[in-house]
C-alpha cells in the first residue's frame, strides 16, 4: 500500500521519472521482496537442497493434464474478464453508471513511443519477479500450508488473501480481477503444481500489458 500510494507517486513528482518506470521500480521492490522472502521461509522450514525446495514449492514438470488445465483456466479468466467489462459498458450506456476503472492512478501512462519502448526491458525484469514472486509465495509456499487445515477449500481462502494483497488497486479494479483471483488458486490446488499458476499468471498479464503499453489496445 505504501509503495503504491506514496513511493510510486513520489518517483513521478519528485524525480520526474516516466510514470511506467516509477511503477516498474516500485513493483520490483515489492515482488523481489516476495521472491526472496519465499526462499528464506522455505529454508527456515528445513528445506535446503534444490530438489527439496522444488518439491516443497510444488515446482514439478508440467504434464499434458496440467497444460490443459492452465490453458482452459486462462481462457476462462479472459472470457469472464471480458464479460465483466462488457456488462460495465452496457450499464454505462443504458443507465449512465460509470464504467469500471481498469487502471489504478499509480499505473496510468500513455503508450510508449520511440525510445520509450526500451522501458519494456525494465518491465521484463519486474514481470519476472511479479509472476514468480507472487506464485511461489501464494501458491508454492502458502497454499500447501492452507490445505492442511482447509482441505479442498484452501484455494478459496488463498484467493481471499490474494485479494487483500491487491486491495491497493481499488475496489473497481478488484471486481475486474475476480476471475483470475479465484480461478488461478483453484487450478493450482486441483493440479498440485505451482507451474500451472505461473503459466496462467504470465499468459494473462504478459501479452495484455505489452499490447497496452505499445498502444495496440486501449
Amino acid at each position: 500500500m505504501l509503495v503504491c500510494r506514496l513511493l510510486i507517486p513520489e518517483l513521478n513528482l519528485e524525480y520526474r521519472l516516466h510514470p511506467a518506470l516509477s511503477w516498474f521500480l516500485g513493483g520490483l521492490l515489492i515482488f523481489l521482496a516476495l521472491f526472496l522472502l519465499t526462499f528464506y521461509l522455505v529454508r527456515k522450514d528445513g528445506f535446503r537442497t534444490n530438489s527439496e525446495i522444488r518439491e516443497r514449492l510444488r515446482l514439478q514438470k508440467m504434464s499434458s493434464h496440467d497444460w490443459k488445465f492452465a490453458l482452459f483456466s486462462t481462457l476462462a479468466i479472459l472470457l469472464l474478464t471480458g464479460t465483466i467489462m462488457g456488462i460495465s459498458k452496457f450499464l454505462h450506456a443504458q443507465y449512465g453508471i460509470p464504467e469500471i476503472e481498469t487502471t489504478p492512478p499509480f499505473m496510468e501512462f500513455e503508450p510508449f513511443r520511440g525510445n520509450e519502448r526500451y522501458l519494456l526491458l525494465v518491465w521484463l525484469i519486474m514481470f519476472f519477479f511479479n509472476i514468480f514472486g507472487e506464485e511461489l509465495m501464494w501458491r508454492g509456499y502458502i497454499l500447501p500450508r492452507q490445505e492442511i487445515r482447509m482441505n479442498r477449500f484452501a484455494w478459496f481462502f488463498n484467493a481471499l488473501l490474494w485479494i487483500l494483497f491487491h486491495i491497493c488497486f481499488g475496489i473497481q479494479l478488484m471486481i475486474l480481477l475476480f476471475p483470475i483471483l479465484f480461478i488461478l488458486p483453484w487450478a493450482v490446488q486441483k493440479t498440485q503444481n505451482t507451474w500451472v499458476g505461473i503459466t496462467i499468471h504470465a499468459l494473462v498479464n504478459g501479452p495484455s500489458f505489452i499490447m497496452i503499453s505499445l498502444g495496440v489496445i486501449g
